[in-house]
């Protein structure tokens, strides 16, 4: 069986300073270097990677590589514009990272779980995808893909 493992958090605002602010000053989080972005979304409203700045923030809650805390930009119509059924930035999630997708993939499918796989998309490298559990909860599981 796959292994999963937690990855992130992932809140979402309408008042990214805000939120940012909150997570920086009042708690206290460092932010990380953001990972290469290449969102088809962000690139029709944005100019490159210094857009993303405005759009997401990551923060270390742990282990820089392995325990963050995403701060991104609501974004309602996300699912409408990226063709999807299910839409990540809406309200949040939380993720897991995976050695093997196409293994939970398989398990998921197994057991009747609808998700759906984005690919590669957001995060230059990562191959995800997104479901929601019983309690409607969204959770994201990824897999770091090589980007060479």
């Amino acid at each position: 069986m796959a292994y999963l493992r937690l990855h992130h958090v992932n809140v979402t605002s309408d008042n990214m300073s805000t939120l940012a602010e909150f997570y920086e000053k009042a708690l206290g989080l460092n932010l990380l270097p953001s990972p290469p972005m290449i969102a088809t979304s962000a690139a029709e409203t944005t100019d490159g990677d210094e857009a993303w700045a405005d759009a997401a923030k990551f923060y270390e809650a742990g282990d820089p590589d392995e325990l963050q805390i995403h701060v991104t930009q609501r974004q309602p119509y996300l699912a409408l514009q990226e063709k999807h059924s299910v839409n990540p930035l809406i309200g949040g999630h939380y993720a897991f990272r995976t050695d093997n997708i196409e293994e939970i993939k398989a398990q998921l499918t197994a057991n009747n779980i609808p998700f759906d796989d984005w690919g590669i998309w957001s995060v230059k490298g990562w191959h995800q995808i997104f479901l929601t559990d019983p309690a409607g909860n969204m959770i994201e599981i990824h897999e770091v893909k090589s980007t060479n």
